[in-house]
């Protein structure tokens, strides 16, 4: 009969809905809430064979393929602004953070020798670099002029006070550069040689407190007097202590009369107790006064001072500062230092 469906591939609702007998040309229609698109394919007397499209079907899949690659787009926009965001971010933050590190490393080691290196990414780095490069550069002098005023100054104390003396004329100077040399010797660091070459200027700055009268004895001290010489070490540190920056040199002028054995003083310390600095001034201060002339006996010569430093190893005198004294000397015959020129050449060996 006309409108019969004899066979279809959907519900006899949407084939009902769809195909009638005028159905000849390519339409749309809809059933239910869907719309179609329909098109006869053959046509035989009142025989008709349909081809059904969903156009929603249709139109949904488009919609998925075009929000699918709408997504694609955004997500691949996202991601390169997302690496550009990282790279510009990068380039801008790279450089400050080579500068803050460049200078966190300054601060730390306190090395003003150091210079900020240029970003050559950013002109305003660049030139923030320069500036503090001069400022450091102008903290650099200034600090060398302050230290130079202040190592002058202790020159000149020390001076007056082996002027005190007749017979120790020199005397800091000396044991200063033997220090010095015995540090080397050791390859101590070269800020322990600062350390020794200031400590030695100083180390018998406390004799300040103590009179002419004992000082400049011809004789032999008495117990008493003796006891008073004692002294010295503990005023010098209480000196020193007043002046936060000669702090680095107080072991040495405190301790630099302390033994091995324990039998020192002010404090009777032992060993490895006594601060290196204080042990290598106490054999440079024991020799030069070996080597000098006093009113009550004259100078030995280096090496039977020497020998006694040998004899003393291990209980008045520390027995590795001794060894560098030692091996030092003949360094010192070649030293710029006219303090030790003086000492080995006015005194045969």
């Amino acid at each position: 009969m006309d409108g019969d469906v004899v066979a279809s591939t959907v519900t006899e609702r949407i084939a009902a809905d769809l195909v009638s007998t005028d159905s000849n040309t390519d339409e749309t229609r809809s059933s239910g809430c869907e719309e179609y698109a329909i098109r006869t394919l053959i046509a035989s007397g009142p025989a008709r064979i349909y081809t059904l499209a969903s156009i929603d079907a249709a139109a949904g899949t488009a919609t998925r393929d075009a929000l699918t690659a709408l997504g694609a787009v955004a997500f691949g926009a996202f991601l390169l602004s997302a690496l550009g965001s990282f790279w510009l971010a990068r380039s801008l933050t790279d450089p400050i953070d080579r500068l803050s590190s460049e200078v966190a490393v300054m601060t730390a080691s306190r090395d003003l020798r150091r210079r900020l290196p240029a970003s050559g990414t950013s002109r305003e780095l660049d030139a923030l670099a320069g500036a503090f490069n001069e400022l450091v550069e102008g903290l650099t002098a200034a600090e060398a002029d302050t230290r130079a005023a202040y190592v002058g100054a202790i020159r000149a104390l020390a001076a007056t006070l082996d002027a005190r003396d007749p017979y120790t004329a020199g005397h800091s100077e000396r044991v200063s550069a033997l220090s010095v040399l015995m540090g080397r010797q050791m390859n101590l660091p070269e800020a322990d040689l600062d350390v020794l070459r200031l400590g030695g200027l100083l180390h018998d700055i406390g004799k300040i407190g103590i009179t002419d009268k004992i000082l400049r004895k011809p004789g032999p001290l008495t117990d008493h007097e003796y006891e008073q010489l004692k002294r010295h070490p503990a005023v010098g540190a209480h000196i020193l202590r007043q002046v936060p920056f000669l702090a680095p040199h107080i072991p040495i002028v405190e301790l630099h009369h302390e033994r091995p054995d324990g039998r020192g003083y002010p404090f009777g310390l032992r060993g490895d107790e006594i601060p290196a600095a204080a042990r290598i001034a106490h054999v440079a201060d024991a020799f030069d006064a070996i080597t000098s002339a006093r009113a009550y006996r004259p100078a030995r010569g280096p090496a039977e001072a020497i020998l006694e430093l040998q004899r003393g190893a291990g209980t008045e005198f520390n027995p590795e500062s001794v060894e560098a004294l030692i091996a030092a000397l003949p360094l010192s015959t070649s030293a710029p230092e006219p303090a030790l020129q003086e000492l080995l050449g006015r005194r045969a060996v």
